[in-house]
Formats: C-alpha cells, sequence, structure tokens
C-alpha cells in the first residue's frame, strides 16, 4: 500500500455494572512506537487512574 501510514495507540478498557470505557494515551512517541515495545503495565495504571477519578462524586474535587 503506497503511502500508507500506521499509527500505535495503546489502548485499555475497563467495564462495570453500568460503565464501560477505553483509555487511549496518544502522544507523537507512543504513536511511532514498535507495537511489540508498548509498555502495557503503564497503560494499565494510566486507565486505573482515570477509571479512579472518574468514579468520584460531581463536586468532590472542591469540597472540603
Amino acid at each position: 500500500m503506497s503511502g500508507a501510514i500506521t499509527s500505535t495507540i495503546p489502548m485499555c478498557a475497563w467495564g462495570d455494572g453500568n460503565t464501560a470505557s477505553f483509555v487511549a494515551v496518544v502522544t507523537p512517541e507512543t504513536a511511532l512506537q514498535d507495537p511489540e515495545k508498548v509498555d502495557l503495565e503503564k497503560a494499565a495504571l494510566d486507565t486505573a487512574r482515570v477509571r479512579a477519578e472518574s468514579r468520584k462524586p460531581i463536586g468532590a474535587a472542591q469540597a472540603g
């Protein structure tokens, strides 16, 4: 395929009783990275951080 461009997008997901989400952290470095070199543990930690933040009650960051 002439002129084709490929990109690597490390992605993790979670799902529970009423929520499902995918998290992809795309940077110039990860987009050009060899898929075999992707740090899946870091992708999982980033996803866990996003999940934890998104499960806080609305306004919790301003409380207190």
